[in-house]
Parts: structure tokens; C-alpha cells; sequence
């Protein structure tokens, strides 16, 4: 099945999809390889393209947005290219998470199913990556993108880790609780890498100027 059918398949039809996946051969490498690192790119593409060549979101977000174009270019690709790392980095770890916890919710202990799970689960925000750079839309629409990512874990426990029904809602609001948590700290990753990178640099250049 190619990327295509698959990422739309996941989206307009998760029920049948799931149950599709669950029994295909896979590698937790070939899931990396062969999807993640292809559609994560999205939103990575979307904001070299969008907002470091065109500066559409800098023209539409106001201060923000200006804030990054004022970075220029190489700073947006940059910074572009940390969260496309990252967010692969998150997804690497949420993997083996899920497979350590899933026994504690009578699931299966698979790495290989685990990563099923959330690579193809996280579809959706990648998808949304084509449209994020839109002002205000592209917000909401990446928002709507998360909510649906939870849904298709819940709806993906079952056929891919064999979670009984019962737990699946509890193991759901673990996941996400986890995946919050995770965020954060690379949230405060990222923000420390530019702090040191942008505003460091421009102390040390300032002393280095009044000395």
C-alpha cells in the first residue's frame, strides 16, 4: 500500500484500517523509514517553504510571525529542522512507552505494534502540517488534527495491541497524559536551544561591543 492510500485510509476510515494494520509484516525501522521521516517532513517543508521563503506567516501572525522572519531565513530552517527532529525523537519514545505500559492494560508487549500504533496514529498532525502555515486556520485545523490523533488511538488499542475494550479508554487518557508530559520537555528543549542560540549570541555580541 503506498503512503497515500495509507494516510488517507487512516483518516476517513480508521475502524477497517486498524484492523488492516494489525496483521501486516512490519519493522519498527521500516515504520520510521518508510513513513514517519516522509510525511514529518510536511510541516517541516511547510515552514521553510511558507513562512521562510514567502513569509506568509509572518505577514499574517502579526508580531510573532514578524518576530521569526526577523530571524531570517537560515533561523526558520533551523528551527524548522530541531522540530522535525524532535518530533521523531517524541515519536521513537512514545513507542517504547506504550510498549512498556501496555501490559499493565492486559495488551500486548510489541514494539513492533507499538510503533504501529504511533506512527500511524500521528497521521493526522502531519497532515495538518500542509495547511499550518495559514494564519489562524492553520491553527485550528492543527488543533482539530491533535484531538483526532487521541481518537485513533483509542480506536487502534484494541485490533493493534490487544487491549481489552474495557481498558482501552484508560489506557487512552495514560497515553496522552504521557505524551503531554514528554511535549513539555521537549518544549523546553527547543525553547532553551533558541535562547542560547538567538539571544545568547546577541548578549555575548553586545558585551563583546560596550567592552
Amino acid at each position: 500500500m503506498s503512503i497515500i492510500d495509507r494516510a488517507k485510509n487512516i483518516i476517513l476510515k480508521p475502524a477497517e484500517e486498524w484492523n488492516v494494520i494489525a496483521d501486516e509484516p512490519a519493522t519498527a525501522s521500516g515504520l520510521f523509514t518508510g513513513y514517519a521521516m516522509i510525511l514529518a517532513a510536511i510541516p517541516l517543508v511547510a515552514a521553510v517553504l511558507f513562512t521562510g521563503v514567502f513569509g506568509i506567516t509572518a505577514a499574517g501572525l502579526g508580531g510573532m510571525g514578524g518576530g521569526m522572519m526577523a530571524m531570517g531565513f537560515s533561523a526558520i530552517t533551523t528551527m524548522a529542522l530541531l522540530g522535525y527532529v524532535l518530533s521523531l525523537v517524541t515519536l521513537y519514545v512514545m513507542s517504547i512507552i506504550v510498549n512498556a505500559v501496555s501490559p499493565s492494560f492486559n495488551g500486548k508487549s510489541d514494539i513492533v505494534q507499538s510503533t504501529k500504533l504511533m506512527t500511524y496514529a500521528s497521521t493526522p498532525t502531519w497532515a495538518a502540517g500542509l495547511v499550518s502555515w495559514i494564519p489562524i486556520l492553520g491553527g485550528l485545523i492543527s488543533l482539530a488534527a491533535i484531538a483526532y490523533v487521541v481518537y485513533l488511538i483509542y480506536l487502534g488499542l484494541q485490533p493493534v495491541l490487544g487491549v481489552p475494550k474495557e481498558k482501552v479508554a484508560g489506557f487512552t487518557v495514560v497515553i496522552v497524559l504521557i505524551y503531554i508530559v514528554l511535549s513539555l520537555v521537549v518544549s523546553g528543549v527547543i525553547a532553551g536551544l533558541l535562547f542560547t542560540t538567538f539571544f545568547g549570541a546577541g548578549m555575548m555580541g553586545g558585551a563583546l561591543t560596550g567592552a
